[in-house]
């Protein structure tokens, strides 16, 4: 696709006339949950673009708040004198900002003012080229407004880098640093509030402008392991860039081929909630079934588009379980009298556990449809690996058990799963502390990491990897350079916009001037900006 779009300009006169960025700018989002060391890997990221030559300019969205705070009051003083009241009163006044504004992308909006600024300021230095040879390295995003601006915005341009780390080595890490802000030697004295600030950081229930990291973290382009010693942060980063650069030396690992199959089969179901997909391989990476959420029909299998006879719930105009929870409900109203849209008008009942009731559903889940198909066809999944595109439930996670598999790898999260709580004895959820039944047998369910399947075929897509003698070649152009075929600045235009329109908006609102987002490092940065090509 976008490779051999590059590669036709070698051949095709007409497209050769179409002058293209050969080191196009390049925008990059961090989404990292509170307590994973993303500073780490920002550093990285740095290092691996000015290895390649390119100007790094970081951008920390919350830097605007001690000079925003003069203008919009904070109704809780910043207060960074530990990083525990730091992160506390941060968190608060983001909420506050969201809030005012009623707009969940202000923190994004913000960075793209940012960048207007940066790139104003280039024109008057007299800086030849500035859509070209620069990356932008944006931290933290906390909301799934944030990105789809970014993604609005910059298009291909943009990539989202999400940070894991398990919840276990985040509990640990947030308590000792508020153990060491007090200079105290008790560091379970404080995991009760490293718990609680990843609660909020997660998803902040009760705000309607708070954090809720757990929804866009898994729409990253890459997820980076900080737990893991093998392959490094660097390393994860360093192969990334490669590919962006377009190296040919580079191919998907198991994991992001399992994944990518799963996501795959998840799109072929027409299931009312979700999209699910899942895919179960044998230790050597052979495919042994796949499976997606949709109804099963006759015979085996679940239904197909062009199958003779489909009755799939689209067709029933009606979500089997939603049907069946609400029937309970009205069952439940007619005992003590109430109407049943008054019940499932009250929050505190569409937020109960009686919502999460998955029984009722016709659906096959993913996870089941793979493990029936298997054992329909007879194939064992014995020692196998199981991929699926969300964290198993409950009920599909007794039978992966029941099935002999041996690891899950999972991408996105799923609160209501139980899991952790009813099959500790048998199921090792992300490395965590499985008390009396440590030394259980387990299925190990660990969260992916790598190139996710948002750009997969983007970055492994590759024509011909020789050189007219036949001979490797190991870089697409010859050389490393972003392969994304980019003929202007597009982006510019909607940056523009944005700043105007929006930024602009707010800050007449609240008498702002536009300098508060010019970045004191913006001039500095002149003096160590590496030569261009």
């Amino acid at each position: 696709m976008l490779v051999v779009a590059v590669l036709e300009r070698d051949v095709n006169p007409m497209v050769a006339k179409i002058p293209e960025i050969p080191c196009p700018e390049l925008f990059f989002g961090f989404v990292a949950p509170i307590g994973a060391d993303v500073k780490k890997c920002i550093s990285d990221f740095r290092k691996c673009f000015e290895e390649f030559g390119y100007r790094v300019v970081e951008i920390k969205v919350t830097d605007i708040f001690e000079r925003l705070k003069h203008f919009i009051e904070p109704k809780e003083e910043l207060d960074a004198s530990t990083q525990r009241k730091r992160y506390d009163t941060y968190i608060k006044y983001g909420n506050q900002l969201r809030s005012e504004f009623d707009d969940n992308a202000f923190m994004a909006a913000m960075a793209v003012g940012k960048i207007t600024r940066i790139r104003q300021l280039d024109v008057k230095l007299n800086t030849p080229n500035p859509a070209e040879k620069t990356v932008y390295l944006m931290h933290q995003f906390k909301r799934k407004e944030e990105i789809t601006l970014l993604r609005s915005v910059y298009g291909r341009l943009f990539f989202q880098i999400s940070v894991y780390s398990r919840r276990g080595a985040r509990v640990d890490n947030l308590a000792n640093i508020f153990a060491s802000d007090v200079g105290s030697a008790n560091i379970n004295e404080y995991r009760t509030y490293a718990e609680a600030m990843i609660q909020i950081d997660e998803d902040e229930k009760n705000a309607e402008h708070g954090q809720r990291v757990s929804k866009v973290f898994s729409d990253g382009d890459l997820i980076i392991s900080t737990d893991t010693q093998k392959p490094t942060t660097y390393e994860q980063a360093k192969r990334f860039c490669n590919l962006l650069f377009g190296a040919n030396f580079i191919s998907p690992n198991k994991n992001e081929y399992g994944m990518f199959i799963a996501k795959a089969a998840a799109l072929r179901t027409l299931d009312l909630s979700r999209q699910v997909g899942a895919a179960i391989f044998s230790p050597e990476g052979e495919i042994i079934s796949i499976g997606s959420n949709e109804v099963p029909k006759g015979h085996g299998g679940t239904y197909w588009c062009d199958d003779p006879f489909d009755d799939r719930e689209y067709l029933r105009n009606q979500d089997s379980n939603d049907k069946r929870k609400r029937d309970l409900l009205s069952e439940i109203a007619a005992i003590i009298k109430k109407d049943v849209d008054e019940l499932l008008s009250i929050k505190e009942i569409q937020e109960s556990q009686f919502m999460d009731a998955l029984e009722y559903g016709r659906i096959v889940h993913a996870e089941m449809s793979a493990i029936s198909d298997a054992a329909r066809l007879g194939r064992s999944a014995k020692g196998s690996s199981l991929y699926c595109t969300a964290f198993p439930c409950h009920m599909c996670a007794k039978h992966i058990v029941a099935a002999g598999v041996e690891k899950v790898v999972f991408l996105e999260p799923y609160p209501k799963s139980l899991v952790a709580i009813l099959h500790s004895d048998s199921i090792a959820v992300e490395g965590g502390d499985r008390g009396k039944y440590k030394s259980f047998p387990a299925a190990e369910f660990e969260h992916f990491y790598g190139i996710a399947p948002r750009r997969y075929d983007e970055l492994f897509e590759r024509a011909k990897r020789k050189e007219k003698n036949g001979s490797f070649r190991s870089w697409v152009h010859g050389e490393p350079r972003p392969s994304l075929n980019v003929t202007s600045p597009y982006y510019t235009l909607d940056e523009q916009k944005i700043f105007q329109d929006v930024v602009g908006a707010y800050m007449r609102l609240k008498s702002i001037p536009a300098e508060f987002l010019d970045p004191p490092e913006a001039v500095q940065t002149e003096a160590v900006r590496p030569a261009r090509n």
